[in-house]
């Protein structure tokens, strides 16, 4: 089951607020969120959601058995075979036909292929399943005694199948006691639109102008180039939408979610868009890896290089993952060495516009790296001319005039224009008028959202691979 489905829309939810606020007793009202949750990965996962319930019970006992002793040997131990059992099972239904194919490619044998169906969400659930743990080694969080908390931890659906990653530290104490007042839902709500309108009405817009460009019988260098800014579009606009649902959906039930993104295609570098894009996987990876391993203290570039790759196979068993993180990776350790140096010696306003025009340029390229799985090198030596049709292009001309509304749309929610005048104009309106304002809105992005959604078919977000 997805956010932008009509049936979760308008049967789920409403069945879902209607069990979940007719009931006060807040042991119930867990209940009936696992109950629901499980519902919702299971209707598309019928069989998978007993793996996720069978990961949250390992973690569940390694927990209670790293908190039952103060011997470290031994909560290093239940650690170490919580993580592999952890990353074994997302080893095998994410990775193990990806080693096998490479393998047998490199090594010139036929090592039978192992078909497994990879459950959606498994990339962020075990993660989820180790921060806990981890956390209870750390002493960050104390030992969770109810399986059924952990569960609901676990598979709360907003977040359960594209984040963002939760840490158990974080919501730890909303697990056992949250309030939802009606301001509290109103906020939830309106950020659920506000997410629904982006995927609805923006990502899947751009999805059908790529469809298009790539769908030209001539190769051109600005059908590609088109084609990579609004693959980068639609990515930002799927996935931050994705998070926008969840985090709404989170504090209509009373949980509050960090961000995941904070507008990052206004970066200047790539190590601020990093900041800024897909953060719970970012804090994930510096708290649970780079730290450790050493941070900026020690062996700084090994680290980087190290959780870079990591974060591209992360996203995908394919080389063209692997490639985009380590593309990354040195993109970051040039920046550190080299160009943040450089342009702390130019004027400000200069490395300003610079470093913009750089980020834009080194992002819609990675993402090309990131979209092109199949013929992955022909399709970037397109992206230089390498093949390229020559003369005039005028059917990628004329479908980019075609979208120009929606291209500039997408460039202008994609800059925080909206949020600095509400901030200057809030506090000079009355609250009710206030209310009314945001009410109308949510009703003119979901009304709006809702026609588009009728005339779609089936539109996964995009991080339902990873």
């Amino acid at each position: 089951m997805v956010f932008s489905n009509l049936f979760f829309l308008y049967v789920f939810l409403p069945v879902l607020f209607l069990a979940y606020f007719v009931i006060k007793n807040n042991a119930y009202r867990r209940g009936v969120l696992v109950a629901f949750s499980l519902l919702f990965y299971a209707w598309g996962e019928p069989v998978c959601v007993f793996l996720m319930i069978g990961l949250v019970a390992a973690d569940y006992l390694f927990g209670r058995l790293i908190g039952a002793t103060r011997i470290q040997s031994r909560r290093k131990l239940w650690l170490t075979l919580a993580i592999i059992s952890n990353l074994g099972v997302l080893g095998f239904y994410k990775y193990l036909g990806f080693v096998i194919e490479t393998l047998n490619a490199v090594f010139n044998v036929t090592i039978p292929t192992v078909n497994v169906t990879m459950p959606i969400g498994i990339s962020f659930f075990t993660f989820q399943t180790m921060s806990y743990v981890i956390d209870v080694y750390r002493e960050d969080a104390e030992v969770q005694k109810s399986f059924f908390r952990l569960l609901l931890y676990v598979s709360f659906f907003p977040q359960l199948i594209a984040g963002p990653i939760v840490r158990y530290k974080d919501i730890e104490a909303q697990l056992d006691s949250r309030a939802v007042s009606v301001s509290e839902f109103n906020e939830g709500l309106f950020r659920f639109s506000r997410g629904l309108a982006k995927k609805a009405l923006i990502a899947d817009s751009c999805a059908t102008v790529i469809s298009s460009l790539y769908g030209l019988s001539d190769v051109t260098l600005l059908s590609r180039w088109a084609g990579a800014l609004f693959f980068t579009l639609q990515l930002y606009f799927d996935f931050s939408g994705y998070s926008d649902m969840a985090i709404g959906l989170g504090r209509m039930f009373g949980f509050r979610f960090l961000e995941n993104f904070d507008y990052p295609l206004i970066s200047k570098n790539a190590t601020e868009f990093w900041r800024r894009w897909h953060m719970s996987l970012g804090t994930f990876f510096r708290d649970y890896v780079y730290i450790p391993l050493g941070g900026n203290r020690h062996d700084q570039q090994r680290n980087i290089l190290v959780v870079w790759f990591l974060t591209g196979l992360w996203h995908g068993a394919a080389w063209n993952f692997i490639l985009w993180g380590l593309y990354y990776a040195f993109l970051l350790m040039f920046e550190k060495r080299i160009l943040l140096g450089w342009f702390k010696k130019i004027p400000k306003i200069a490395a300003d516009i610079v470093g913009h025009v750089y980020t834009v340029f080194i992002t819609v390229f990675g993402f090309a790296i990131f979209y092109f799985d199949k013929g992955l090198f022909k399709n970037l030596g397109y992206l230089f001319g390498i093949g390229t049709a020559s003369g005039t292009d005028i059917f990628t001309e004329s479908i980019l005039l075609d979208n120009i509304l929606l291209l500039a749309a997408a460039v202008f929610f994609a800059i925080p224009v909206i949020p600095a005048l509400w901030e200057k104009v809030k506090g000079k309106i009355p609250y009710p008028a206030e209310r009314i304002v945001k009410t109308a809105v949510v009703v003119v992005l979901i009304g709006a959202a809702t026609v588009r959604l009728v005339g779609n078919s089936y539109s996964p977000f995009l991080y339902f691979r990873f």
